[in-house]
């Protein structure tokens, strides 16, 4: 799992180890590979412009710290502890989220990655 991670990140954000630009940049990383995913899996069920079911609003940072109806729907750093993260893994058939199919791996390890990396947000 780590080394899965580990191997996405490295894939995900530009210039790591190859000098130029500082190797990581926050902000960046969370417009270029984790927006476009919330706003293509998930504002349709989860944003202020469509619908919030659950209570939960994945458009704003704030949406997300503040959570819906479970609370807070991450936690930065801690996997286990981010609902967000264990309803995309379809552990659980209640939980599962989206609900019809299951996110691509590379979609899944790019969340976890941005969880385990503080869930930056410079929304």
């Amino acid at each position: 799992m780590r080394l899965r991670v580990l191997i996405i990140v490295l894939l995900a954000v530009p210039n790591v180890g190859l000098g130029g630009e500082p190797p990581y940049q926050p902000d960046r990383f969370f417009r270029t590979q984790i927006l476009p995913i919330l706003q293509r899996r998930c504002f349709e069920c989860h944003s202020q412009e469509h619908e919030v079911e659950g209570g939960l609003a994945l458009d704003s940072k704030t949406g997300w710290q503040t959570g819906g109806e479970a609370g807070p729907a991450i936690t930065p750093g801690d996997l286990k502890n981010s609902p967000l993260i264990q309803a995309i893994r379809h552990h659980d058939e209640d939980t599962a989220m989206p609900p019809k199919k299951k996110l691509p791996p590379i979609e899944i390890a790019l969340l976890e990655t941005w969880v385990l990396l503080g869930a930056p947000d410079p929304r």
